[in-house]
């Protein structure tokens, strides 16, 4: 069963289409890259679909209350502000605040993301003290102790160190092989060929190709899309992405 389908889905600033006329289901166990340059219209999209936009067309989680939205699904927006000087543990613990689970139940979930994330030797410090991309890890598995069945991540590995993002991506693909939805924003071409099982790739506010990254990354969509001269293949460790150079 899909949580998230967009029927004709747009979004206008003035009476400029950001997003125009977008259709699309999303299903359990896929790991969703949505690829597109800047301004291609990715965060507007993705907060449309939560309903956190005003909107023409249909989408599915929009028309959920707030609370069956939050047990639906987990948002990690682009920002990463934590205002309050708080431990870890207990910035990860407010993901659990949509669920009325027993304390136990909480704090495995807690555990659980914190080692996802490969946290678990932070969750006594503050919060605010950590590096930049620590905090965006723990924003993460805030996100994670969500416990849903659906996860939306607007550029979630940027700013994180090689390592922290190849490790991110391989939570998501594993959220999305535990049969769960993910649907991540990414401007990391290779990451994506890589761990997603599905891209959508959008230019000005529409798609233009959705479908398996080899079927989609293709030389042409990524001159069209990118400006960019690109190569995919797959290699017995997986598959490669190189981009060459601009085409400009």
């Amino acid at each position: 069963m899909s949580l998230l389908t967009l029927q004709d889905l747009s979004v206008k600033r003035g009476t400029c289409p950001v997003i125009d006329d977008v259709s699309l289901t999303l299903h359990p166990g896929e790991c969703v890259g949505l690829l597109g340059p800047n301004g291609a219209g990715k965060t507007t999209l993705m907060r449309a679909a939560l309903g956190l936009l005003p909107h023409d067309g249909t989408s599915s989680l929009a028309q959920m209350t707030s609370m069956d939205r939050a047990r639906a699904c987990a948002w990690l927006p682009q920002a990463r502000e934590i205002a309050w000087p708080v431990s870890v543990e207990r910035l990860v613990r407010l993901g659990r605040l949509p669920h009325s689970g027993t304390k136990a139940e909480d704090a495995a979930a807690v555990t659980g993301a914190l080692a996802q994330m490969g946290l678990e030797a932070y969750a006594q410090r503050t919060a605010t003290q950590l590096s930049g991309g620590e905090q965006a890890r723990v924003l993460i598995a805030r996100a994670l102790a969500q416990d849903t069945p659906m996860m939306m991540a607007d550029e979630p590995i940027a700013g994180l160190d090689p390592a922290a993002q190849i490790a991110t991506m391989r939570v998501f693909s594993d959220l999305a092989a535990s049969g769960r939805t993910v649907l991540t924003s990414l401007h990391d071409l290779g990451l994506a060929a890589r761990h997603c099982t599905r891209v959508i790739l959008l230019h000005r506010g529409a798609i233009v190709a959705d479908g398996t990254p080899v079927d989609v990354m293709t030389p042409e969509n990524l001159a069209e899309v990118f400006g960019i001269l690109a190569h995919y293949e797959m290699t017995d460790r997986g598959p490669v992405f190189q981009t060459l150079d601009t085409l400009a």
